[in-house]
């Protein structure tokens, strides 16, 4: 177990640094391909690529954001699994630094050790052997695990451990309605899920509206090509296309 702490740590940087490289690639590619749709569909102009530097920026930030959230949410998942463990373990009469340690083994085994519990819980073994109490290392968990449910449970326990009472159930009553609470959340994204893809194609839909016309009725659309006013009202429309789009993907966004 502590061999696979040390990897993991050892580990962590690189990881990161990758998944951070391959973000860059993809915001690249998907603001040329964008940019280039924007130059041909709007402004049928190479001059329409200098829309590149905001749309890298956007899409930069919509990735970001997209990455956070789905690392939050296999956190979640992990989470609610690592909860169980324990409170079957706090109930089976095992002390709380053994039932987290063999709970988080329970984990790896799971989920592999590049699993996001596993990365931000790496050096809880360690971290243990110097005496460091528990109440510190969940503390910290909980300050890089951007999850509100985690730090609500961090927050519990910190008070159970202090206040004493029935610990173990105190414990096992928040684990469940935290996980209660996970599990109605997989739910509702698995039900929004579908209004996501619809959200998707109507985002589409205009773009392939602007190409119909200017594959069959070139002279139709032409007038809006090559001159002030057509400028300004592609413009218009681009923002405003734009606007819908991610007022579109911040609608289907569920937070709980």
């Amino acid at each position: 177990m502590g061999k696979n702490r040390r990897t993991l740590a050892q580990g962590k940087v690189g990881s990161g640094w990758i998944l951070s490289s391959k973000r860059l690639f993809a915001s690249a590619g998907i603001s040329l391909g964008v940019s280039g749709l924007t130059a041909v569909l709007f402004y049928n102009s190479l001059w329409g690529m200098c829309s590149l530097p905001a749309i890298f920026f956007l899409t930069e930030k919509t990735l970001r954001k997209s990455e956070r959230r789905r690392a939050r949410k296999r956190l979640n998942l992990e989470f609610k699994d690592y909860m169980y463990a324990v409170s079957g373990l706090l109930e089976a009469g095992n002390s709380i630094e053994r039932s987290f340690l063999t709970a988080l083994e329970d984990v790896v085994q799971l989920y592999g050790e590049e699993s996001v519990l596993a990365k931000k819980l790496c050096g809880m073994e360690r971290r243990l052997s110097v005496q460091e109490p528990m109440e510190h290392i969940l503390q910290d968990f909980a300050e890089e695990s951007d999850s509100e449910d985690i730090e609500n449970f961090v927050e519990i326990f910190c008070c159970a451990k202090r206040g004493g009472g029935d610990f173990i159930h105190i414990i096992a009553t928040s684990v469940q309605r935290i996980c209660d609470k996970i599990e109605v959340l997989e739910e509702i994204h698995t039900v929004m899920a579908e209004k996501a893809l619809e959200q998707k194609v109507m985002c589409v839909v205009p773009l392939g509206i602007l190409l119909f016309f200017k594959l069959t009725s070139p002279e139709f659309i032409g007038q809006l090509y090559g001159n002030a006013l057509g400028v300004c009202i592609m413009t218009a429309a681009l923002l405003l296309y734009g606007t819908a789009f991610f007022l579109g993907m911040k609608i289907v966004e569920v937070e709980v």
